[in-house]
């Protein structure tokens, strides 16, 4: 039996990706360092929500 992985990975993949390519517009046209303000949050934030989500169901927290 598979864990089911593979419905969390694919879609943040593409999540990280279409964040990141928007991340760089948003860069391009200001500073790289208000491209990186808005990539922290949008990027990391779900990251964070998933593992924490992940732990939280394996009786863990």
């Amino acid at each position: 039996m598979g864990s089911g992985a593979g419905f969390i990975v694919v879609p943040l993949f593409f999540y990280v990706t279409l964040c990141a390519l928007l991340c760089v517009k948003i860069a391009d046209k200001n500073t790289w360092k208000m491209g990186l303000l808005f990539a922290t949050p949008l990027i990391f934030l779900p990251a964070a929500f998933v593992v924490i989500v992940g732990i939280h169901a394996a009786g863990a927290l």
